[in-house]
């Protein structure tokens, strides 16, 4: 059985554009070492990494060299809203930044998903629902405010919620053992 093959050059390419929009590459007058070392790394980065992986969830090894490589496209994505987290871009930039990580998630999990996730990517319903609560949240991040108290408290709750669904997605479950038959002359009191 081979595995399924992965468009590497397109994915690789979003990925790319994914890092640089992420890392803000303003040109200013006179640009500084770190302003041109970041985008350069973030490029070769995104070269290695974002191609998506097939081969998941088996374990090959526990060295971290492996498990680097073998979740690299999920360091991928965290690393890119981490990079944009610590700029403040413009409306249009985290758009554009929103849009792309959006595109790069949907298909590298259609492509590691195999036939199935290529089925539920072509559904218009999936992709149109996704883009339509990052723009909500998107909506709601650049929203003006006023500065009132409830805001940081808000922004709190929603960070635990967000923790706690993605805690509750990726915590191991054990299968559940199926109850034995009762007999039918056996009273629930019993």
């Amino acid at each position: 059985m081979s595995l399924p093959q992965v468009p590497v050059w397109p994915v690789r390419g979003l990925g790319v554009a994914l890092a640089l929009a992420a890392c803000d590459p303003a040109v200013t007058s006179s640009p500084s070492m770190g302003d041109v070392l970041t985008p350069l790394a973030a490029v070769v980065l995104a070269w290695w990494a974002a191609p998506p992986l097939v081969r998941r969830p088996v374990q090959y090894s526990a060295r971290k060299a492996a498990l680097l490589s073998q979740h690299r496209n999920t360091v991928f994505a965290v690393g890119c809203v981490v990079l944009a987290a610590f700029s403040t871009p413009p409306v249009w930039l985290a758009s554009c930044v929103t849009a792309l990580l959006l595109t790069y998630l949907l298909i590298v999990d259609a492509c590691a998903a195999g036939p199935a996730g290529i089925r539920q990517l072509r559904s218009r319903h999936i992709p149109l629902t996704a883009y339509g609560a990052s723009g909500l949240v998107l909506f709601a991040a650049f929203a003006p405010s006023d500065g009132s108290a409830w805001g940081p408290a808000v922004a709190a709750v929603a960070v635990c919620a967000t923790a706690y669904a993605v805690g509750t997605a990726l915590w191991p479950r054990r299968p559940r053992t199926p109850a034995a038959p009762r007999s039918r002359d056996e009273s629930p009191t019993e």
